[in-house]
């Protein structure tokens, strides 16, 4: 590849010795004129842009394999991050994860720009799918079949002592056959190991990161917080938004008034998502008892008292072969004035647009679209 090229921008699931298990940063991929006679990047095919950068197509000329490339300006995102980001994935072997086949900095008048090399996965972002289905949302097989690709991706994350801590739909792509795989590590914590072996999490975090939508009331709050934990909330959250087409809250602070409302009804322990539910006037016995457990111990406000893990992927709904039976008028997420409603004995209310984005999705709803978590608090 010439110099100059670079244009600004307008089942193997082990551990590696030196990647994920070592806090210490990588050098770069290899030499850099390396990676470019490896690569050769396709500038007229463009896969998306995010907010510190953007991804096109290419091609790896050592494996003879389309490949993806993202291409990061930093005077917008820190290198520091960026190379957390190589060294995370680098340190991860896992078919649910996105794989990392090389990175480096630009050259000459384009060393403001990084590019990293990657596995390529076309089918879009996990978002999109749900987007996609409109006021129907996923019913639960489909979501049943991304959620189990999303949770054992983040638990190999887990595995190697590493907290995403920027999860939401958008950080989960897929592949032209469906296959999930779990992108943007540049936000993520890993933990030192432990004398007596696993990882020592006895020492709370308190960096602020990843998305409003999507973030724990501990990290939001800065109280300090278990990263593993914090990310099964943020699924949670995911899992949700796949069912309901809706976010369960804005954030979950007190900047939302809903969020006060949520933890006056978890301590009268009542269902999280039949109260959600019912703010809207909406039914939620389209969903299966199993999945509403699931969600309701995922979005616990108290840490102390959400589901692990591991309670996680032993959930007996992740293990059902069959779709649930329908078990309403109602399709999923639809407004029903006459519904059942239960679990709040207070006054309904309308989403906001500013929760959802500002198309509606029906004209009788009031219920929008999820929009992307564009709120971010990255500390890039």
């Amino acid at each position: 590849m010439d110099e100059g090229v670079l244009r600004p921008l307008g089942h193997n699931t082990s551990c590696t010795s030196d990647g994920a298990s070592s806090s210490a940063l990588r050098e770069d991929s290899g030499d850099d004129v390396d990676v470019f006679k490896r690569f050769t990047i396709n500038w007229a095919k463009k896969f998306g842009t995010g907010g510190y950068g953007t991804t096109y197509a290419a091609h790896d000329h050592k494996l003879g394999l389309p490949a993806a490339v993202k291409v990061i300006d930093t005077r917008w995102m820190r290198i520091e991050s960026i190379r957390k980001e190589c060294t995370a994935l680098e340190g991860l072997d896992h078919e649910n994860i996105i794989k990392v086949l090389g990175h480096s900095p630009g050259r000459k008048s384009q060393s403001h720009l990084y590019v990293i090399f990657m596995e390529v996965a076309s089918g879009g972002e996990l978002f999109d799918q749900v987007i996609d289905r409109g006021a129907n949302a996923m019913n639960e097989a489909a979501a049943r079949k991304f959620m189990t690709q999303l949770l054992a991706g983040v638990q190999h994350c887990h595995s190697c002592g590493l907290a995403h801590r920027d999860l939401k739909l958008e950080n989960a792509l897929l592949t032209e056959d469906g296959v999930v795989k779990v992108i943007d590590f540049g936000l993520s914590h890993l933990y030192s190991q432990g004398e007596h072996g696993g990882y020592d999490r006895s020492v709370p975090l308190r960096e602020v990161t990843g998305s409003r939508s999507y973030g724990a009331p501990e990290v939001l709050s800065g109280v300090g917080y278990d990263g593993f934990l914090a990310d099964v909330w943020s699924l949670g959250v995911c899992l949700f938004a796949m069912l309901s087409g809706f976010f369960p809250l804005d954030e979950a602070s007190n900047n939302d008034w809903r969020y006060g409302k949520l933890i006056e009804q978890q301590k009268k322990g009542r269902s999280t998502t039949k109260s959600v539910y019912a703010w809207y006037k909406r039914s939620c016995t389209h969903l299966s008892a199993p999945v509403v457990a699931l969600l309701d111990g995922m979005l616990a406000t108290d840490p102390k008292e959400r589901l692990t893990m591991p309670a996680v992927l032993s959930h007996p709904w992740l293990k059902e072969a069959e779709e649930p039976v329908y078990r309403g008028a109602a399709d999923q997420g639809s407004y029903n004035m006459m519904g059942e409603v239960d679990d709040d004995e207070g006054p309904r209310y309308s989403l906001p647009q500013d929760l959802l984005g500002a198309s509606p999705m029906s004209s009788v709803s009031s219920v929008a679209p999820l929009s992307p978590a564009s709120s971010s608090i990255c500390p890039c």
